[in-house]
């Protein structure tokens, strides 16, 4: 797939050679000006052509596919050469550190890289010569045949897909919730099974169908009604996917990891037997394969005779019968008929077109055989198409490659017509989704900065990575190729998605198919023939390869992904990996030493030694998201830096750094701050000496500030201190997000908040602000979207609906002594949600009543979210 490797090559000459600050050793050499010329004519034509194959994306040009290939392999040979020549550069700078650069040299290194790029502009110039050349005989063959093509309908470029975006994308409902089409009657016939069967003993209900059927769609919809929610007294939901682990299933059933990482599986099961024992409860397990993982967590379940019930999705028939309690509580899932699939396609397109398109329509909705998948996902393609011309050629591409029956292979067909579909870089971004395992739940922020440090998403003049990614979010969203899990406390943003199973088996096949990925478990070690760039390891570790096996993945690999059991110990041998930029580990114990100077992107969720080692010369180290921070070391691209504790800035980050967590205030000075003018969001631990909120006054772009209390040194800041803290806060007319722990005040204080002029999410946890919070009536937090509260003192809400003209979001948890929410929050038009988690009863009961008055004002969108009762 050419895309990838464009890009990433594209990425790589701009960090290594265009950008203002490149490697000390490279400008010591004068590399860059004596081939300049070169370096930009490759960069430039690079994208040229990408642009091209782009073109054909839609015609679905068989000719175009051999050169597709080529270019891959001259992109991937390219980059390898290129990096692996700045590896020798700078073990040649180290070994030769001190000793002056002669002409002799920088002439001999400047012409050696001179040579590669001259080599690679020929070879692309060969390329294009041959894409231009099939182009031209295709738009005759068109021209002779008395068709119209679509190649000048296409975005030609991010640019125009920005224009696209902004006045053709759709915002129909459907983006942000399931939509359940035609399965009333099997909605009501598993609802029957759950609370009308008189049976009072533990019950397993199946729903049994094949992949893509919509059987967790059901379950979701179940799970979610009213009538359930108050039918139980515990609600739980565990996804088990093929390839189950019964210590996560454990812990996601517990609902929390706090105060588990010393506990072993027996000690997981006993605190879930202990929590359900006694209640009425309804557990969905989602995506069941094996009779395994049932008996792995079987025994957790108690029956008290109590009308507790289980619900399983799978799309084996053996584990339904097997699990469920019996035929009756066995549901077999149906596909849709005619009529319902053209319900379904017409809503997730959303095109009102005219007889024409159902024309064309119908029959491609016919191909999916009543499949909700597959109709869903061609659906988010023809939502992308506008003329007759585009949907006439897409429906015969589908309907000339189709077959009468829906098997896998037809199933698969659908989807890669969607993929195929899809803009070079949006296509390069989806496959990227294969690096993460089935069922994940992917954050949309580290997954922005995750396609920046391979170089998949670029940034332009008024628009930066972190936008563009949301962009290619968005869109992936509006072709049904990702579905959203959790969106932001505002609302606005994707927070965390996940991709159906079949979608996910896609990404990780083709991802194989185009050397790109794989994949290591323990179904065995099967190496590829050709190096791949990404590597996913699950439930093996590299102790379990030989050298030889070690040699072969590393000779092109760029990313590490490591999906470990945190109770095993893992050693990391890194020693071979030279190119390696990306390296994500969800346990890390015992790396090697080895230096890694192309590392863009490190998270590491654990403590390990030694750090400094793997990323001292990360120059273009963008994201680093460790436990523990670092000092005197250079890395001026870094964006991201995320620690549980940060004593103090690396000594060269600065103008491009955006993000800051953990930072400690006595750390934090103006002196620091004024080097990173351009940070937008900053989360600082407050000491008893210094909140360092004076010297933030030099952040003129700061947007997200959150401060909380080291609370192991102390137990809130002083009421005294804490309005002076609000008043420097005031000084920062951009903030846009507030985030307050466990700080010690008066609500009066927090009044004076609404002076900011953007302020649109403020979030007060664990503060300790008094009983009473009143908000006079010339108080208004004007732009408020997002308002959480999480205090176990506060009693008294006495707030009107002209305090927040625009709330959208009102969030309460462990607010035990609150009895009542003011019904005034009925009077705000922009209302749709009240979340209480922990709250007293009768505070649920006036959340809906406020519901029950918005919905008589016609504001049918308001609902009431209850996660627990105290």
């Amino acid at each position: 797939m050419a895309c990838v490797a464009v890009n990433s090559l594209i990425r790589t000459l701009e960090l290594e050679f265009l950008q203002p600050h490149p490697r000390p050793f490279l400008q010591q050499l004068e590399l860059i000006p004596f081939n300049k010329d070169l370096i930009q004519s490759l960069h430039a034509k690079l994208g040229f052509l990408i642009q091209l194959f782009d073109e054909f994306r839609m015609d679905g040009v068989e000719a175009i596919k051999d050169l597709e290939t080529e270019l891959r392999d001259v992109a991937f040979r390219v980059e390898d050469e290129i990096e692996l020549y700045v590896v020798h550069l700078c073990k040649e700078a180290d070994q030769e550190m001190g000793q002056e650069d002669t002409e002799a040299k920088k002439t001999q290194h400047s012409h050696r890289l001179s040579h590669v790029l001259q080599q690679s502009i020929e070879d692309i110039d060969a390329i294009k010569e041959e894409v231009e050349k099939v182009m031209m005989e295709y738009k005759h063959d068109i021209a002779a045949q008395g068709r119209k093509t679509t190649l000048d309908v296409i975005p030609k470029s991010d640019d125009e897909l920005v224009k696209m975006d902004s006045s053709g994308s759709s915002n129909h409902a459907s983006h942000t919730e399931d939509i359940m089409v035609g399965k009333n009657n099997e909605f009501d016939t598993i609802m029957k099974m759950l609370i009308q069967h008189p049976s009072k003993q533990r019950e397993v209900v199946s729903i049994q169908g094949m992949g893509g059927i919509g059987k967790t769609t059901l379950a979701r919809r179940v799970f979610e009604n009213p009538s359930i929610v108050s039918n139980f007294d515990r609600q739980l939901w565990v996804v088990v996917s093929q390839h189950h682990n019964k210590r996560q299933m454990l812990l996601d059933l517990l609902g929390s990891k706090d105060n588990v990482n010393n506990s072993d599986d027996g000690d997981l099961a006993l605190q879930l037997y202990q929590s359900l024992k006694g209640q009425r409860y309804f557990v969905v397990m989602d995506d069941v394969w094996s009779i395994e993982s049932w008996n792995d967590v079987n025994s957790c379940f108690p029956d008290d005779i109590n009308g507790s019930r289980v619900l399983l999705t799978t799309r084996v028939a053996e584990v339904a019968t097997y699990i469920g309690s019996n035929n009756y509580f066995s549901h077999q899932m149906h596909l849709l008929d005619q009529s319902e699939s053209w319900e379904l396609f017409h809503k997730k397109a959303c095109k009102s077109h005219s007889v024409e398109f159902e024309t064309i329509g119908r029959p491609i909705v016919e191909k999916c055989n009543g499949l909700p998948l597959a109709i869903v996902v061609v659906a988010g393609l023809f939502s992308k198409l506008n003329t007759l011309v585009e949907w006439k050629n897409t429906a015969n591409a589908l309907i000339s490659s189709s077959t009468s029956t829906l098997d896998d292979e037809e199933c698969w067909r659908i989807l890669s017509l969607s993929y195929s579909h899809l803009p070079h870089n949006l296509k390069a971004c989806f496959l990227y989704l294969g690096v993460f395992p089935e069922d994940y739940k992917i954050n949309a922020n580290n997954l922005a900065r995750l396609w920046a440090a391979e170089g998949l998403v670029k940034a332009f003049k008024n628009e930066s990575f972190e936008a563009v990614a949301k962009r290619y979010i968005n869109e992936l969203m509006d072709r049904n190729l990702i579905l959203v899990s959790t969106r932001s406390s505002c609302g606005r943003k994707i927070k965390e998605f996940k991709v159906h199973d079949l979608l996910h088996a896609f990404c990780v096949r083709e991802g194989q198919n185009q050397c790109l990925l794989y994949v290591a478990d323990e179904s065995g070690c099967n190496f590829p023939e050709k190096g791949v760039r990404w590597i996913r390891m699950q439930r093996v570790s590299f102790q379990d390869f030989g050298i030889s096996a070690l040699l072969s993945l590393s000779k092109h690999c760029r990313s590490i992904f490591y999906f470990l059991e945190w109770h095993k110990y893992h050693s990391i041998s890194l020693v071979f990996f030279s190119l390696l930029r990306v390296l994500y580990v969800t346990e890390f114990r015992s790396p090697s030493p080895t230096v890694h100077i192309h590392l863009r992107y490190l998270q590491i969720f654990r403590d390990f030694d030694p750090l400094d080692s793997l990323v001292s010369k990360a120059w273009n180290l963008q994201t680093f998201s460790v436990s523990a921070g670092l000092k005197d070391l250079k890395l001026p691209q870094v964006q991201y830096i995320s620690c549980r504790v940060l004593y103090d800035l690396p000594k060269s980050v600065h103008r491009n750094l955006q993000v800051i967590s953990g930072l400690l205030s006595n750390d934090c000075d103006q002196e620091s701050l004024t080097k990173v003018p351009y940070l937008k969001k900053v989360s600082i631990i407050i000491s008893k000496t210094n909140d360092c909120t004076k010297d933030l006054v030099c952040l003129l772009q700061l947007e997200s500030l959150s401060l909380w209390v080291r609370t192991w040194t102390s137990t809130y800041v002083i009421p005294d201190r804490m309005a002076q803290i609000i008043n420097n806060i005031l000084l920062l007319k951009n903030i846009r997000k507030l985030r307050f722990d466990f700080i010690e005040s008066k609500w009066e204080v927090i009044n004076v908040l609404s002076k900011l002029p953007r302020l649109e999410v403020l979030k007060l946890r664990y503060c300790e602000l008094g009983e009473k919070w009143e908000v006079p009536e010339n108080v208004k937090f004007c732009h408020l979207i997002c308002l959480q509260i999480r205090s176990v003192n506060l009693k008294h809400l006495e707030v009107g609906a002209d305090n927040f003209p625009k709330l959208e979001h009102l969030f309460l948890e462990d607010c035990y002594k609150l009895r009542e929410i003011p019904n005034s929050f009925a009077e705000i038009p922009t209302l749709n949600l009240i979340q209480l988690e922990k709250c007293h009863p009768s505070a649920v009961e006036s959340a809906k009543q406020i519901q029950a008055e918005q919905h008589d004002y016609g504001n049918q969108n308001m609902v009431v979210i209850e996660k627990y009762i105290a």
